[in-house]
């Protein structure tokens, strides 16, 4: 079996991109995987008019990738937890599989995120998906359309071949520009969730959340219940740092992927991070 750990880039790393780097290529060096930092590829930014949102894909596209049998495509701001030796290439997740953001339905029906991003515009995709495509999208038990984070994806050589197969980047980015949806929904998120669910020779597999535990501030009403959404648990494995506003460094990143944060020392909160 031949496994790729895949991060793409552009312009100079951020100390966070570096740091994922420098853990994600010792992780795959444990587990016998190769590993690649494709800086300013512009392979899917060749094919779409929104560069970078959709290079992590490039996997999909470009054929240098079939030689391998499975691919994790991850974003630079993810990190293993410390000395990680579970292998997630012996991961059954069918084609492809990728995890949920499980409190992104509670977040987003309380307060809306960059502008656009709420409950009400969740209905307003899942209802045109419906309508375009036939297809009626995951939900979560409280009913909240389910969301699939495109930062950590695994792929099978198989998926890729049926991946290749796929509604071209610029002509979903058309049409749902058209239907009048803010950026979020116009690119590479979306675009991914609708493609596993819309292509009926896809076997998509929802992976344990441990692969991606995300950490972010919570914004809005259900801040009372604390500033940080932290998902870490036994079962975590990679860490998704998605704390806006900061300026990390090694150490800061170390504590805040394999720390509680009672012994986090780095300085910390909504007054800290960008609402």
């Amino acid at each position: 079996m031949k496994n790729l750990i895949y991060q793409v880039w552009a312009g100079r790393l951020s100390e966070e991109a570096r740091v994922s780097s420098k853990l994600m290529k010792a992780y795959a060096e444990r587990i016998g995987a190769e590993y690649m930092l494709d800086l300013d590829p512009h392979i899917a930014s060749n094919i779409c008019d929104v560069p970078m949102y959709f290079e992590w894909l490039n996997p999909i596209i470009h054929d240098k990738f079939l030689k391998y049998d499975k691919i994790l495509s991850v974003d630079l701001d993810v990190f293993p937890v410390e000395n990680l030796k579970e292998n997630i290439f012996e991961e059954d997740v069918g084609d492809i599989g990728a995890c949920t953001e499980p409190f992104q339905g509670k977040l987003r029906s309380t307060w809306t995120i960059g502008g656009h991003i709420n409950k009400q515009n969740d209905e307003k995709w899942a209802a045109v998906i419906k309508k375009n495509w036939g297809v009626s999208l995951p939900r979560d038990e409280d009913d909240n359309l389910k969301v699939y984070n495109a930062g950590m994806v695994v792929f099978t050589k198989e998926g890729i071949h049926k991946a290749k197969e796929w509604m071209p980047f610029q002509e979903y980015i058309n049409f749902m520009r058209h239907q009048g949806f803010g950026r979020f929904y116009t690119v590479d998120q979306n675009y991914f969730h609708l493609m596993v669910f819309a292509n009926e020779n896809i076997d998509f597999r929802e992976m344990n959340n441990g692969w991606n535990s995300q950490i972010y501030y919570i914004r809005g009403p259900l801040s009372i219940t604390g500033d940080i959404n932290d998902e870490r648990n036994k079962n975590t494995k990679l860490v998704h740092v998605q704390m806006t506003g900061h300026t990390w460094d090694e150490q800061s990143l170390y504590e805040v992927v394999n720390l509680p944060q009672s012994k986090w020392k780095f300085k910390y909160g909504t007054k800290k991070g960008k609402v």
